[in-house]
Formats: C-alpha cells, structure tokens, sequence
C-alpha cells in the first residue's frame, strides 16, 4: 500500500508542473502596438545591392484647400514625405543605394518622377502614399501594382513581401481579404506612375487618413518611424529571398549568325552566396521561360549547370532582337526584368544601286539621288547599323548614308568635265560598282533641291515641291527632291509643310544649267507645337443635341465645329490634333470617348461644350482633376486667353464631376463656355488656340531653365 504521505506529495509535485512548469500564454489585442524596438535583422545585408526610388506621393500642392486632406486637415503629401524620410533611414543603414523622387514639399509630375527613378538607375521603385474614403471608420493596408499579376512578376514580389511587413508593423483594425490590387480597379489604364514606369513598381496605400484616429498618428514622426520600418522588414525579407538573374554568354553583342547558338548562365541568387542547392540550382524548373521579341521560345534548361541555351529553328533577320528570361527560385522570387538585345548582322554580299537614271550634265550643279540597297547571303536586308563606305572618283557626295531596313539615299553632285564616273560602295569587306556617265552641259538639266529645318537643320521629309502652284514632287526622308523636264522658264517655287512658314521665291530654268536649291523652313510659331499630341472632344453629338442658341444653332453641332477649326489651327502649327468625334452624327457613348482617348499613346486631352446662357457676357468655366500642376498651368492658360476678352468671366474648378476628366489617362482639361449665342470662329476657337500656344511656350521656357533654377 502506497503511503498516503507519499501520495500527497505526488499529486502536489504534479500540480507544480502543470500549473507552474512554464509561462502562462496571455493574448494580446491585435491592434495593440508592441514597443518600440528597431535594429537591423543579419538578412538586410543583402539589400545593399540594390539601389532603390523612394516616391513620396502628392507635394507641392498645399495652396489647395482641401485636396488630400484629413478630416482635420492635415495633408497627405506631409504623411508620404515622413515615412520616406524614415524609411532612407533604414535602407541606408541596411547599406542600400536610395534615390528620393522629392526631397521636400515640391510638386513633381508622374513623368518625371519616373525619369529620375529610371536616369538613377534604380533597381525599383516604391511609391508611398495613404488612402482616403467617404467612411471614417475604413482603414487598412493595401499594395497596388500595375494592371495584372503576370505584367510584372518581380514587382508582384514586392508587393507580397511589403503588404505583410505593413500589416504586421500598423496593426490596423481592418485586414483586406485582397491587400495586393489591381490599379486597373481605380483607373481602366492604371496609375499614371506605374503605367509610365519601365522598372518594377508597386503604389502603397498604407492606411487612411480619411479615419480621424488613424490622421492623428500619421503626424506623429514616430509613428511613421514604425510604418517606415514595417515596408523595410518587407523589403529585407523580398532581398533575403535572393534575386535570379540570366546573363547571356554567347554569342557577344553582334551575331554574325543568323542561326546562332544562344546560351545564358543562370543564377538563383541563393547558391552565389553560399546557400547549399544539393547540386543545382535553387530554381523552380517549370518557372524558367523564354521569349524572343515578345514570342515564347522552347530553350534547354540544365540546373545542374546553371545553363539555359537555344539555337532559333530558323535563321532570324538582321536587327536588333530582345530575349527576356524569366525564373523564379525557390522563396518564390522572381529575376528583375532585363531585355536583352541581340543583334543579327549578317555580312553584306550584295550591293544594289537604284538611280532615276545614270547619265547627269557635267555642269558641276546637277545632283542625282542614288538609293542603295544591301542584302547578306539569304537576300535578305541588312542590319541598319551596317558600316558602309561610298566614294566618287570624281564630283562629290553632299550626304551621308543613313540606312533604314538596308536602303538609304545619297547625293551624288556632277563634275564639271564630261565622261564616266564610278561610285564605289563598299560594306564586310564586300564592294559594287555604280557607273555614271556625265553628258555636256545643255543635253540634260536637272532641278533638285535638299530642305531642311532652319532651327535644327534636321532634313524634312513630305515636304510638297510646288512650281506655280502645281505640286511637282515630295521630299524624301532625307529630305531630297529630284525633278527633270522642267521647261526652261521663270518659276514661282514653294516648299510647304504644315508646322513651317512656305519658302517661296522667284526662279529662272535655262536650258544649259541644272538647278540645285537648298530651301530651310522657318517653323510656325517657333515650333512650340511641333510634334505635340492634342486630343479634341466636342461634347454630345448625334441624338444628343444640347441646348439650342439663338438662330437655331445647337450646342452638339457649335461643340463640333468649334473642335473641327480648333484642330485645323493645330495642326497648321504641326501639332497632331486628334477629334474623338469625326462628326456630328455619331452617337459616341462616354465609355467609348475615354477608350479612344486612352488608346492614344501620349498627349493631353480637351473637351469643350457650349452651355446656353441668357446674358450678354461670356462665363469660361475650366475643370481640371485636382492636383493635376500640368492640368491646372494648362487651365489657367486658357482661362488668361479669354480673360482678355470683354464682358468675359473666367472660373477654375479643381473637381472629379467631370467623367472624362477623372478616367481619361492623360492630363485632362473640360472648358464649358456659357454664352447666348457660340462665336466660334471670331471669338471662342482664336481665344482656346492663344491659351494653348502661350501653355506649351511656357512650358518650353520653363525647360530651358538651368535646373538649380
């Protein structure tokens, strides 16, 4: 029998280590903040490889009430800036390279904050900002990246690492049950920033300071600390994985081949640095891919090599050729994108010359355009790169030779003594023969002629050659023109192009001496509107008819054809002018309107609509999308051109209640003139069209500032 001592010691002992033998688990509140304690994890090492863009969004914008605002007014952009400024902190200390798109409150465009990401050289860029919403109760973390997953992996990476690193850090009371997003779900092109950008780039929406509580704490510098710090631990985590890269190691730069034999060295980014791949590479073998001038391509894959090499089922053309490589190792981490390109030069084997005709007067004026063509074994076009050299035995060449898919022109000026005359070309060790023959002057006469841009001297091309006021010819991409049998006479020459004042004068054609001109032309209005892309919309249209002004006249068919002159002015100055409307019978739905606008690959975009008004003043109304600095420099333009005007008010409203102004993926401008009758051609087209030249003059001055300036 066991002692009852004994037994009462057990049962004691058995308590001890039930209730006693370790620590009691206690749960906390998830929105309950731990202390303070940052340090720099052994694993952020790595991050010093890398040099990465800090994009502090908004700034420069504070004169604006209410715009990115909390609801105790406290500003955004200030939020954005703090955490970035924490964060450098971190990056730096972890021995990262960081490039900040804005040091301080100052406005910086979309364009250029990606510019001075992609100039630096950065590996990606980070985009910090905090979000808003009608509810005050709404707040959590949520990761943008750019239209789909598969766009680009590497920032998708990014994005997975960094979302976590937030939540875990800000402990906010809500979690999204997608915290990755599509920016697609906000604009149908995306982010102006991430649509711009050509390296990997996610948008953090940290929390929102639409929430009162969560505002407070976003002013408080340490709090931003922790926010910054929580996007740092993200980022270790995303560089501890390792990063797999592919560098190509045959054939070298140029391929001679047209077939060759392409192979990479493959990295995992894991095993360079020590990490143990039980003999081969730490990369998932089903995740590497291969495409060629964006088609897939089948390649051989060796991990215990670390090789990936592919030779092209058939010969590819001569030019320049991009290999993308994709892979993914094994903490699922993907190669920052790298095109590679390849260029396929086969040699030149044949030179072919193609001339008007061959014989020229030895008058020592007569030029002759010869267009050669080089083709390689396969007969196929050169690559454009292609060294090429061409001599005269006697006269002069007044050009160089600029290939384009394996053709370009020349200009072969006559000598003065007759008899024949080679051009010898010659390009990878191959030569051919052109033979000329120069005839006595007065036997032929030839009238030709090079324009050129007078403020850049470039060649024009499309420029109409006219002789009293018939068209005779167009120049050529190098700008050359070349006409014979012109009867001997007096001349009225013109060389016209939209965008450029005509260059006109009087000209005899005798018949013993060839005429070569060399025409330059001035550009419309300094050429501030060169090559600008303007998208017009002229409000309503087929059904939708608006109000009717007096005479009869409605607003659809004033809209149209104030936007039909607007663009014919536009493109006098060689503007490219775009009507989203072509006429004004169409119905065009406003889903359409913005996908035709958004399909146009750059430029700004205008809408116009007539309003009736029973007064006989004139009430400009612009609308822009807050925050737009561009939108807005271009709306007070505008707004300045019509304040000239008399009786004429003038008002700039920074709001989203114009669709087309909010969806559109450019910047965006809706003028709305309420008036009692539309002027069009006396009084609204001349006043739109002096505030869109003085908008892009400034902005050519504003580019030519020093840039401390």
């Amino acid at each position: 029998m066991i002692d009852r001592n004994i037994l009462r010691a057990s049962l004691l002992l058995s308590c001890f280590f039930l209730h006693c033998g370790g620590a009691k688990l206690v749960l906390r509140e998830w929105t309950e903040l731990p202390a303070e304690h940052y340090t720099i994890p052994p694993h952020a090492q790595y991050l010093a490889a890398y040099k990465i863009a800090l994009d502090p969004g908004h700034g420069g914008l504070s004169h604006l009430p209410g715009y990115k605002r909390g609801p105790s007014g406290k500003q955004e952009a200030v939020m954005n800036l703090n955490v970035a400024l924490e964060l450098r902190h971190f990056l730096e200390r972890a021995g990262a390279t960081v490039v900040l798109t804005r040091p301080d409150d100052r406005y910086v465009s979309l364009a250029e904050r990606a510019a001075i990401a992609e100039r630096a050289g950065c590996d990606f860029l980070i985009s910090l900002h905090h979000n808003a919403a009608d509810d005050p109760r709404v707040n959590y973390v949520s990761v943008y990246y750019h239209l789909y997953p598969d766009y680009s992996p590497a920032s998708m990476d990014l994005a997975r690492n960094i979302y976590f690193g937030l939540v875990e850090a800000l402990r906010l009371p809500q979690v999204a049950n997608d915290g990755l997003l599509s920016d697609k779900m906000i604009y149908p092109d995306g982010f102006g920033l991430l649509r711009r950008i050509r390296l990997p780039a996610v948008l953090l929406e940290s929390s929102f300071f639409s929430n009162p509580a969560e505002e407070k704490r976003l002013m408080d510098r340490r709090y931003n600390r922790r926010e910054a710090y929580g996007i740092f631990l993200g980022l270790a985590r995303w560089a501890a994985g390792g990063v797999p890269s592919a560098r190509r190691l045959q054939p070298a730069k140029i391929a001679r081949d047209p077939q060759p034999e392409v192979v990479y060295q493959l990295a995992d980014g894991i095993t360079e640095r020590g990490g143990r791949g039980a003999g081969q590479l730490l990369l998932f073998s089903n995740s590497v891919s291969l495409r060629v001038d964006g088609r897939p391509v089948p390649a051989h894959v060796d991990l215990t090599k670390g090789r990936l090499w592919f030779r092209p089922d058939s010969a590819w053309r001569n030019g320049v050729h991009v290999v993308q490589i994709e892979l993914q190792n094994l903490f699922k981490n993907h190669n920052l994108p790298v095109r590679d390109t390849l260029i396929i030069a086969a040699p030149a084997a044949a030179i072919a010359f193609a001339a008007p005709m061959l014989q020229l007067p030895a008058d020592g004026v007569a030029v002759l355009p010869i267009t050669l063509t080089l083709r390689d074994g396969r007969g196929e076009a050169v690559w454009d790169g292609t060294p090429v050299s061409v001599r005269a035995e006697r006269g002069q060449l007044l050009d160089s030779l600029r290939l384009h898919e394996g053709s370009g022109t020349i200009y072969y000026q006559a000598a003065n003594e007759p008899g024949p005359v080679q051009l010898i070309a010659a390009a990878d060790g191959h030569q051919d023969t052109l033979r000329l023959e120069l005839v006595p002057a007065g036997q032929l006469v030839f009238f030709s002629g090079l324009v050129r841009d007078d403020s850049t001297a470039a060649a024009l091309a499309g420029v109409a050659i006219s002789l009293n006021d018939a068209v005779w010819a167009t120049t050529d991409a190098n700008g050359g023109f070349f006409l014979t049998g012109v009867p001997a006479g007096s001349y009225r020459f013109a060389a016209t192009k939209a965008g450029y004042s005509p260059a006109v004068e009087m000209m005899a054609v005798d018949s013993l001496r060839s005429v070569f001109v060399r025409p330059s032309l001035r550009p419309v209005l300094r050429g501030v509107l060169h090559q600008q892309t303007i998208i017009v919309d002229a409000a309503l249209g087929g059904k939708a008819r608006g109000d009717r002004f007096t005479g009869g006249v409605t607003a659809a068919a004033a809209n149209f054809a104030a936007m039909a002159a607007l663009a014919d002015s536009l493109r006098w100055t060689g503007a490219n002018a775009i009507l989203v409307r072509t006429n004004d019978t169409t119905d065009l739905a406003l889903d359409a309107r913005i996908a035709l606008v958004n399909q146009v690959p750059q430029g700004w975009y205008l809408k116009w609509e007539y309003r009736r008004w029973d007064s006989d003043s004139l009430l400009v109304q612009t609308t822009i999308y807050p925050g737009n600095q561009q939108g807005e420099q271009l709306a007070l333009a505008i707004n300045q051109a019509f304040a000239a005007l008399p009786n004429t008010r003038v008002v700039l409203r920074r709001n989203t209640d114009v669709p087309e102004v909010l969806l559109t993926n450019k910047t965006a401008v809706a003028v709305q003139v309420r008036c009692r009758a539309p002027q069009v051609h006396d009084r609204e087209v001349p006043a739109l069209f002096r505030g869109i030249v003085n908008f892009h003059a400034a902005r050519r001055r504003q580019a030519a500032l020093p840039e401390e300036l």
